[in-house]
């Protein structure tokens, strides 16, 4: 069975009025079981329908008079449950006692529910998933959940929406305490769990002699290590497994802050980067245009300044280009240095058709920006090379007239070179782009597999 009926609860009726008496610490009535003659401490006074003895599991009814009637004889051996009959604990400002024991099961998924007694606030009903080992508190709630127009499988309660998890029924496999119920050994019900997860609503279907009984119960997830520590258990909780079906998404609740927190992240990182960008100078060290191919270009140049570092960017342009290539093997010599810088370059154009379409690629352009140059005097050297083959080919007597340049000089096939210093450079104002969005999106991914997780052992696997 699936993990919703790890955190669902029987019929309860509404919560006992607190009674005057209880002044100080509730005083408790002490009586014997008729069958084994074991001791019974009843808490819950006039709200309790029936008894399970602890030590036999023979049932039994409370009289008017305070004494208890036998309805069944039982002979069974006492079982062990995560928590003890009778401990007390502090959950939601206030101290609680387990005053009856309930084993619950479906096919395949069993869990322990512990009804807690305030006398003061009434019952509660903790559940335990022995399965997977999450835990539950719950509380009957008055009217019943709206259900919401449209949509299959969802209710509306007090404004918040939940989604219909689960539907089986469930039948008691042991019991042992006292109940404000009529409970025994093979009770059954029908139990649908619907999530809001680490909010739910259980709604339980009892047959009456008289009909249906209804039931609507809120729960909400808790921590083992919290349960563990409001009962003061010794040693470490039962381990949890798995995604519980009210186990908070913690990735999912922290999405939401972590879009704005990016969201601000990237206007200020806009803001910072216009900054930057408008304060670099981007001066031109030196151009050169209409230069042939069969000729090497050599030219002194100064970049920056003495002892400072800058970013430079080199274009290489070459016209015209008619489905071929243009290279250039540019480096810069340090006059005053060891260390070369050389790069190579090559600018493309090719275009043509297939099945009746046009299509085009390539740049006749082609941009490098090197970053941390060193500030000083320079020998700019510039080898090019050209497509031969395809100028043998598009103009086999040499007749070609020339096309414009880059820079509106009309020249056969030409080439230019232009260097510029202080340049903005572009790939770090969007390298830190994907990583600010990394964020969300991670915890947007790990929400979404969690939930996976959680409703692939539902009614309604995503």
């Amino acid at each position: 069975m699936t993990e919703a009926t790890s955190e669902v609860t029987r019929p309860r009726p509404a919560e006992a009025t607190p009674p005057r008496l209880f002044r100080d610490e509730a005083r408790t009535e002490a009586v014997q079981c008729l069958a084994c003659g074991g001791p019974i401490a009843l808490r819950g006074f006039g709200a309790i329908q029936r008894v399970v003895c602890p030590a036999c599991g023979s049932l039994l009814r409370p009289e008017d008079s305070g004494a208890l009637a036998l309805i069944h004889r039982a002979a069974r051996a006492h079982q062990e449950s995560v928590l003890p009959l009778h401990a007390r604990g502090r959950l939601d400002g206030a101290t609680w006692e387990i005053v009856g024991i309930c084993w619950r099961t479906v096919p395949g998924w069993p869990w322990q529910e512990f009804l807690l007694y305030n006398p003061y606030r009434g019952y509660r009903y903790l559940a335990h998933s022995t399965g997977d080992g999450h835990w539950s508190l719950g509380q009957v709630i008055p009217g019943a959940p709206k259900i919401v127009p449209g949509k299959r499988h969802a209710i509306v309660h007090r404004g918040r929406s939940y989604r219909h998890f689960s539907g089986a029924d469930a039948y008691v496999t042991y019991a042992e305490g006292e109940f404000p119920w009529q409970v025994q050994v093979g009770d059954a019900a029908h139990i649908d769990d619907f999530v809001a997860p680490p909010h739910g609503i259980s709604i339980e279907e009892v047959a009456a002699s008289d009909g249906v009984e209804l039931t609507r119960t809120a729960m909400r997830h808790l921590d083992a290590a919290e349960v563990w520590r409001a009962f003061d258990r010794p040693g470490k909780p039962p381990k949890q497994k798995g995604v519980g079906m009210l186990a908070p998404n913690r990735w999912r609740e922290q999405a939401r802050s972590l879009w704005l927190s990016c969201l601000v992240f990237l206007v200020v990182w806009y803001f910072a980067v216009q900054h930057v960008s408008g304060s670099a100078s981007e001066r031109e060290v030196f151009q050169a245009t209409d230069l042939r191919f069969d000729s090497v270009l050599s030219q002194e140049v100064t970049i920056g300044e003495p002892g400072a570092s800058t970013t430079v960017e080199i274009s290489f342009t070459a016209y015209p280009l008619d489905n071929s290539w243009a290279f250039a093997e540019v480096v810069l010599i340090p006059l005053d240095g060891e260390e070369a810088i050389g790069l190579g370059m090559e600018a493309s154009s090719y275009s043509g058709f297939e099945d009746g379409e046009s299509w085009s690629e390539g740049d006749r352009q082609v941009d490098h920006v090197l970053g941390r140059v060193a500030g000083g005097r320079y020998l700019l050297q510039v080898t090019p090379e050209r497509d031969t083959s395809a100028l043998a080919e598009n103009d086999p007597l040499g007749l070609r007239l020339g096309t414009f340049g880059p820079f509106g000089v009309r020249s056969p096939d030409t080439w230019a070179i232009r260097v510029r210093e202080d340049v903005f450079l572009s790939r770090y104002a969007i390298l830190p782009v994907p990583i600010i969005l990394g964020f969300p999106l991670l915890a947007w991914l790990l929400g979404r597999r969690r939930e996976r997780k959680r409703w692939a052992n539902s009614d309604h696997p995503t």
